[in-house]
């Protein structure tokens, strides 16, 4: 019994030999992890920032309007979402004109 499972287990192996070169040969190695840009990233966690804090003006607008919350409430929570916003901008608008500086020039 032992030497037929041997015989079958070579047989597996062989199949998939068979099948799995064409399949897989053929396909090219890609890189597990790309290599990290602080300033992308950067970029792109601000983006976020940015539309979480645009939509917390939307829902406090919205709560005004609904009478969950008080004029004076609204008026202060507004203010902090509206600095908090223009830091925000600030900082993407840096980081912009940074990746601008520090891309190279094409020459026709």
């Amino acid at each position: 019994m032992g030497f037929i499972h041997f015989l079958e287990l070579i047989l597996v192996i062989a199949i998939l030999l068979v099948v799995g070169i064409p399949l897989f040969g053929k396909l090219k190695l890609k890189k597990l992890v790309d290599p990290v840009d602080p300033a992308v990233d950067e970029y792109k966690h601000l983006l976020v920032r940015k539309e979480e804090t645009l939509i917390s003006i939307k829902e406090l607008e919205f709560d005004f309007n609904t009478g969950k919350i008080s004029e004076p409430d609204y008026n202060e929570l507004r203010h902090k979402l509206e600095m908090e916003a223009a830091e925000i901008m600030e900082q993407l608008d840096r980081l912009e004109q940074e990746r601008k500086k520090n891309k190279p020039q094409k020459t026709h």
